[in-house]
C-alpha cells in the first residue's frame, strides 16, 4: 500500500475524534436556545395630535398582506355596561346613512373590525390588507366611520331588548370582585341611554393611549396609513389615567343563585399587575393547569378561563359547567375521590399540581412553547400582546416584551414559576357564584 492510501488517523485516534465531535454537538445543543421565536422590530412616532404610534414588524411577514391596526384607549369607568353597549353600537350599523353593519361594509374590502374592553382599557381594531386596491378604500371608510359614527335609535333599542336581561358572566364577576355591591350605580344591570353612548364615545377620544400597527408595510403603504391615522385621530387627546396601582380590600365570598342542583360555578380572583415576562408566562401555565386539572374530573363537563391583564386591577375568571347529575357522578364506585379538587383550592399556590410536580410543570411548559411558536408568527397575536398584556405606561411595555420574551422562555424554571405565583395570586380576593337549577 502506498503512503497516499494510508488512513489519516489510526482507529483509536479516529474513535477519539468522533467522541470529541459527539461531545461538542451535545454541548452545543445544551447551550443553544431551546425555542425558536422571531424577534419583532419596533418603530415609533406620534400623530399630528400627539398620540404615540408603535409599528411592530418582523422579517417573517415580508410576504404577508395582513395588517392589524389598533386604537387603544384608557377610559376608566365602573359602568361596564356602558362600555359594552357603546362598542357594540359602534360595531353595528354606525356608518351614516347605512343599514349594514361595519363588518358587512368591510367584508368586500378583505377587512374586518373588532373591539375589546375591560374596566380600564378599550380597543377598536381593524384587520386589513396592505394591498393598495384594498387598503385605500378601507382606510377611507374607517376614517368616515370613526371620526363621527351614527348611533341609531332603532339599533340601540334592539340591542337593549336583546342584551339587557342577560349581562355577560364577566360583568357579574367583575362587579363582585372590585365594585361596591351596595352601590346601584355599579350594578351590572344598570341601564344606559343613547345620549350616554354618544357621550362615552366622545370621552374615548379624550382618553387615547396608543395606536398600534402590526404587519408589513412598504414605504408607500406606511405613508398611506400614517395619513389615515392622522385624520382619524385629529381630535384625540392623550389619556390622563394613572397607571399607579389602586389598593383595595376584597374578602373571599360565595354567592348562591337559585336552588336545586348545581349547574355552574363562576369564579374570579384578583391579581397583582404583571411586571415581567416571566410573570406572564407563569399565568399561562397556571391557567392551563387549572383548566386541565378541573376538566379531568368526571363531574365537570368543561371549564372556560380568561385573563384581564389591565394595568391597575388585573384579574382572572373561569366558568365551570357541571354534568347533569353531579351527586351520582361523584358517588360512582369507579370515581377516584382523591381527584375531587375544588376550584377555590387552585388559587392557593401550594395546592397547584404543577407547582409540586416537576414533570407536570415541564409538560405544561413544553406545550406552551409549541403553541407560542405558531402564535408569535401571527400579527393578530402581537396585537393582543400590545393591547391586552403590555402597557406603555406600565412596568412591561410591548418593546420590552418583544426584546426579552425569547430569553425569558428559554431560561424559565419551576422556581421562577413558584415565585411568580406567590406574588401574583391573591387568594383572599376569591369570589365564587354558584348557580343552581
Amino acid at each position: 500500500m502506498s503512503d497516499d492510501s494510508k488512513p489519516l488517523f489510526s482507529r483509536p485516534v479516529l474513535a477519539a475524534v468522533m467522541l470529541f465531535c459527539t461531545l461538542a454537538i451535545w454541548l452545543l445543543n445544551l447551550t443553544a436556545p431551546s425555542s425558536k421565536f422571531p424577534t419583532p422590530q419596533i418603530e415609533k412616532w406620534t400623530t399630528t395630535s400627539g398620540i404615540p404610534v408603535i409599528w411592530i414588524k418582523q422579517t417573517e411577514w415580508q410576504d404577508s398582506n395582513k395588517l392589524e391596526l389598533r386604537f387603544s384607549f384608557r377610559s376608566v369607568t365602573t359602568n361596564i355596561t356602558l362600555i359594552q353597549t357603546t362598542l357594540a353600537m359602534l360595531m353595528s350599523d354606525s356608518l351614516p346613512l347605512s343599514t349594514a353593519s361595519i363588518n358587512q361594509r368591510l367584508a368586500p374590502l378583505a377587512a374586518s373590525a373588532n373591539s375589546y374592553y375591560d374596566h380600564e382599557n378599550q380597543t377598536i381594531g381593524l384587520t386589513l390588507s396592505n394591498e393598495p386596491k384594498y387598503l385605500v378604500p378601507t382606510l377611507s371608510l374607517a376614517t368616515n366611520w370613526l371620526r363621527q359614527p351614527d348611533f341609531k335609535p332603532r339599533t340601540f333599542d334592539a340591542w337593549q331588548t336583546q342584551h339587557q336581561a342577560n349581562p355577560p358572566v364577566q360583568h357579574e364577576l367583575e362587579n363582585v370582585l372590585f365594585f361596591d355591591k351596595t352601590n346601584n350605580q355599579n350594578n351590572t344591570t344598570t341601564t344606559v341611554s343613547l345620549k350616554q353612548v354618544s357621550d362615552y364615545y366622545q370621552s374615548l377620544k379624550s382618553s387615547a393611549a396608543t395606536i398600534f400597527i402590526v404587519g408589513e408595510m412598504s414605504p408607500e403603504t406606511k405613508q398611506t396609513v400614517k395619513n389615515a391615522i392622522n385624520a382619524i385621530s385629529q381630535d384625540y387627546q392623550l389619556s390622563n389615567a394613572s397607571a399607579e396601582a389602586i389598593h383595595y380590600e376584597s374578602i373571599s365570598s360565595t354567592i348562591q343563585q337559585n336552588e336545586g342542583e348545581l349547574w355552574q360555578t363562576r369564579s374570579a380572583i384578583a391579581l397583582v399587575p404583571v411586571s415581567s415576562i416571566k410573570e406572564w408566562i407563569s399565568l399561562q401555565i397556571w391557567g392551563a393547569d387549572l383548566v386541565s386539572t378541573l376538566n379531568q374530573q368526571q363531574h365537570i363537563d368543561f371549564v372556560q378561563l380568561a385573563f384581564t391583564l389591565s394595568p391597575q386591577r388585573p384579574w382572572a375568571w373561569w366558568n365551570i359547567q357541571y354534568a347533569n347529575s353531579i351527586t351520582e357522578t361523584v358517588s360512582q364506585p369507579s370515581y377516584d375521590a382523591n381527584r375531587f379538587i375544588s376550584a377555590k383550592s387552585l388559587v392557593f399556590v401550594e395546592q397547584v399540581p404543577s407547582v409540586n410536580d416537576k414533570k407536570a410543570f415541564d409538560t405544561l411548559l413544553d406545550n406552551f412553547k409549541h403553541q407560542l411558536e405558531q402564535q408569535t408568527l401571527s400579527p393578530t397575536w402581537w396585537s393582543y400582546i400590545a393591547t391586552q398584556v403590555t402597557h406603555e405606561d406600565g412596568a412591561l411595555t410591548v418593546e420590552q416584551f418583544a426584546e426579552g420574551y425569547k430569553d425569558a422562555i428559554d431560561s424559565f424554571t419551576i422556581e421562577d414559576y413558584q415565585t411568580a405565583l406567590q406574588h401574583l395570586l391573591k387568594p383572599s380576593s376569591y369570589q365564587e357564584i354558584q348557580v343552581y337549577q
